[in-house]
């Protein structure tokens, strides 16, 4: 199949011809990815909230987050199988879509909106049954609505330019929030003890930014869901297995799939880096770079604007070069400038927090490092889609939704047990709990930043070798889409 021919494509395994997708339904399938955007916007808080402001040890707050991470990542292969199995009036997908709305909406308010008179261990309980909810829920929505991707659009570099704009909007709009949410609901204030604070401390904020996290996540989830539903007429119809041993043998199949283990593969070793080091940016931007809520939310604003230069670049980059070669090229580079600011600080090379060059460093970094990771990540996605036909020539089944859900279910088991040890990196570096910006000894945080590095480095270098032994190809892809037809046609050899 040809670009040139995308007027008219046979779905796989579906007799049903597709018109061509229309703007609309490429709108309401985008949108989709802002509920998660949300979601992580929320849970990304979680680490400084309920440590530095509600007060509960850091080593608490990362067993919590671990907690739901594995979780989450044992229900969603579970979500994923039943999406692919599922038989309604409205398809495969759609009826978990609809029944995710309001559960996330409510789990995502009520994580930002902790009672404030709880002890310890209460406020513990309540905070991991919050994450656990909000991370169910989402994943109720997030694994169906992204395994519309490769039904939605079967050509191999169509997949590429719908999964830009479905990563636009899920960055581009959490970006908007966090910047709103900076600059005008976490307001600087003065503390008990007549200390100014930084808006990112105070409590006050955060209850009507879950109320508008919940609003936008509610939002999100309905309109991609019913912007999408006309879409269902021209999907797949599962296919039943004979027997449990069938369905085991199915799974067994998909899962052992050489370019899926690969994906899985380089996904847990970023994972564990991620687990061990990704809850500590909110700490570096507040103390490390002593930045305000306003500076943050400037530095956040470079970073939206990444998502547009990724969408106009990355398609074109995969088509040119192919999707491996692009990924690992732009995965390596938005490692370089992730790590950058931080080594330059370490080594000397930089002046002082509160120097004009500072926050123009960052921003412009983070704009760097966030394009260069969004095409890497839109090229992922689109590979992944492309593994749905590769294992349906091997199995005679579509498998997107255990196909996604795999992809994530050991990232989140080893982000899981890692994000464990955020907390405890904290307790290590004997970090002060509630501190007070620029009275963090830089001892302390020097050190956490030689913990944060080699972390950061080794296991992303380690995860983009480990995605080099992906063997999909443009050509590949062609003769397994011919094969599919081939197959539903009746003329399979």
């Amino acid at each position: 199949m040809t670009d040139a021919a995308d007027n008219t494509d046979m779905t796989a395994s579906s007799a049903t011809l597709r018109p061509r997708l229309s703007l609309s339904s490429k709108l309401a399938y985008s949108v989709g990815s802002v509920a998660f955007g949300l979601k992580a916007v929320a849970i990304g808080m979680v680490m400084l909230f309920y440590n530095q402001v509600m007060g509960l040890g850091a080593g608490q707050v990362s067993i919590a987050i671990g907690i739901a991470l594995i979780i989450d990542a044992f229900a969603s292969p579970v979500i994923g199988q039943m999406s692919d199995a599922w038989r309604s009036p409205w398809g495969r997908r759609h009826p978990f879509m609809y029944a995710a709305a309001i559960p996330a909406a409510v789990s995502v308010w009520a994580l930002l909106n902790p009672p404030h008179d709880w002890g310890p261990d209460a406020l513990f309980a309540y905070m991991t049954a919050c994450i656990i909810a909000a991370r169910v829920a989402i994943a109720m929505f997030e694994i169906p609505n992204s395994s519309l991707l490769p039904e939605l659009v079967p050509d191999y570099d169509q997949r590429t330019v719908l999964a830009s704009y479905r990563y636009l909007f899920g960055i581009v709009v959490p970006v908007a929030v966090v910047i709103l949410a900076y600059t005008m609901l976490l307001k600087p204030f003065v503390n008990a003890e007549g200390q100014q604070l930084p808006g990112q401390l105070n409590p006050a904020g955060y209850a009507n930014l879950g109320a508008l996290l919940a609003a936008l996540i509610f939002a999100a989830i309905v309109i991609s869901a019913a912007g999408t539903h006309r879409e269902i007429r021209y999907m797949a119809e599962p296919e039943r297995h004979a027997s449990l041993a069938d369905l085991l043998a199915t799974m067994r199949t998909t899962l052992l799939n050489r370019n899926l283990v690969v994906v899985m593969l380089s996904g847990v070793i970023s994972g564990i880096g991620t687990g061990l080091v990704g809850g500590l940016g909110d700490y570096f931007n507040t103390y490390f770079w002593e930045l305000s809520a306003n500076q943050i939310s400037f530095v956040a604003g470079a970073a939206g604007l990444a998502p547009f230069a990724a969408v106009a670049v990355g398609p074109w980059l995969a088509r040119r070069s192919g999707k491996k070669t692009a990924i690992l090229l732009t995965f390596f580079l938005s490692v370089f400038f992730g790590i950058l600011p931080m080594s330059l600080r370490l080594l000397g090379w930089l002046p002082a927090n509160g120097h004009p060059l500072i926050l123009p460093m960052l921003a412009i970094d983070s704009f760097f490092a966030v394009v260069f990771a969004v095409i890497g990540i839109i090229i992922a996605t689109s590979m992944m889609a492309d593994i749905v036909e590769h294992v349906q020539v091997e199995t005679g089944r579509r498998s997107e939704g255990l196909i996604f859900a795999a992809d994530t279910m050991l990232k989140q088991i080893v982000t899981g047990v890692g994000s464990m040890g955020t907390g405890f990196i904290l307790q290590a570096v004997r970090f002060p709990q509630q501190a007070v910006p620029g009275q963090v000894p830089t001892s302390v945080l020097n050190h956490l930043a030689l913990i944060y590095l080699p972390i950061n480095a080794l296991t992303s270098f380690a995860a983009i070798a480990a995605i080099s032994f992906y063997a999909i190809s443009r050509t590949d892809h062609l003769r397994n889409l011919a094969a599919v037809a081939a197959r539903a046609k009746g003329t399979a050899p």
